[in-house]
Parts: structure tokens; C-alpha cells; sequence
């Protein structure tokens, strides 16, 4: 019986690493380099979205501050509410970096998956993967979402969410037994 669970584990954590594939996240980012490159991955609802500045080397840049109410933490561990600073503000005029570097907009009240890079030392952190690290989350479903962070990006796979769990879980699983 405990062979058979097992069994079918790996098989959903293998369809989900086939699945989010290159061509499912429109990059050749897969979950295990996501996973890897992640300091935290977590599912979670975005609640603010608060455009602010930060200090770069004694210049202010423009940074969002984005709250979310997280569900369940896959790697990391973190407090029930956490915000974190991106570079770039919503409104995403043509000189935004964080527009020209293509990362994803936090839309509040949408909910997702976001495998979070570390924070650099001017306190700002983006999704891994050039924004390809952040999944629309839709009941127990994830896809790929457009950098605009509404819709699912053009051609995104659905995914069940347990099925990433389990890839995210089993990359981690190997990365312990290497080290």
C-alpha cells in the first residue's frame, strides 16, 4: 500500500515537472531550477500593493511594497503575513524597471504561487525565473500568469496545484540527499 502512495507520488511530481516544462512557462525555467533558485515559495493571496521608494546606493528608486496572506509555505518558512519590496510601481510607465526587466505585477485580491528570490541587500526581491516564477492560482489549479498579474499568460498550461506541490517537494527531497 505505502509503496503504491509513493509510486503515485513520484509519478504526480514527475507529471508536474514535465509539465512545467519550458514550453508550459514560456521560458526554460523548470520547477527544480525554480525550486533551487527560490529562498522561499510560498501560495498566498495578495492584500496591498503600496508604491513607495527605496534608498539604491543613495538614489530613490521607485519599489512596490506587496503584503500577501500566505496559505502554506513549500520552501521557507515565513510569518502568516508577508511583504516584500519589487522594484517598479503598477502603473508600469515605459521607464519602469521593473517593467523593463518584466517582472509581475501583484494585483490584490488574485491569489498565487511565488517562488521568491532572496532579498538583495537594498531589500528588494522578485520572483525567480524573470517573473516566470509566479503562478495564477485558481481554486486547485496554478497557471503561468501574464506579467500584468490578472490573466494566465497566453498558451499557460493548467496545473493542479498538489501536483506542483509534490515536484517542488520532490526537487527539495533530492537536494537534501546531495548535500
Amino acid at each position: 500500500m505505502r509503496s503504491s502512495r509513493l509510486t503515485r507520488s513520484l509519478s504526480i511530481g514527475c507529471l508536474a515537472l514535465v509539465a512545467l516544462s519550458p514550453l508550459a512557462l514560456g521560458a526554460s525555467f523548470s520547477v527544480a531550477e525554480l525550486t533551487r533558485s527560490a529562498a522561499r515559495i510560498f501560495r498566498g493571496r495578495c492584500v496591498a500593493a503600496r508604491p513607495g521608494t527605496v534608498d539604491f546606493r543613495g538614489r530613490p528608486l521607485a519599489a512596490t511594497a506587496y503584503t500577501f496572506e500566505v496559505s502554506e509555505y513549500l520552501k521557507g518558512d515565513g510569518p502568516r503575513t508577508l511583504t516584500f519590496r519589487q522594484t517598479g510601481t503598477p502603473a508600469r510607465d515605459v521607464t519602469d524597471l521593473g517593467r523593463i526587466a518584466g517582472l509581475t505585477v501583484f494585483a490584490p485580491g488574485n491569489e498565487y504561487v511565488v517562488f521568491l528570490r532572496p532579498e538583495s541587500k537594498a531589500g528588494l526581491t522578485s520572483a525567480a525565473g524573470r517573473g516566470r516564477g509566479v503562478l495564477l492560482v485558481s481554486g486547485e489549479t496554478v497557471r503561468a500568469v501574464d506579467s500584468d498579474g490578472r490573466i494566465p499568460a497566453p498558451g499557460a498550461e493548467i496545473i493542479a496545484y498538489g501536483a506542483l506541490r509534490g515536484a517542488v517537494q520532490q526537487v527539495l527531497k533530492e537536494d537534501a540527499r546531495r548535500h
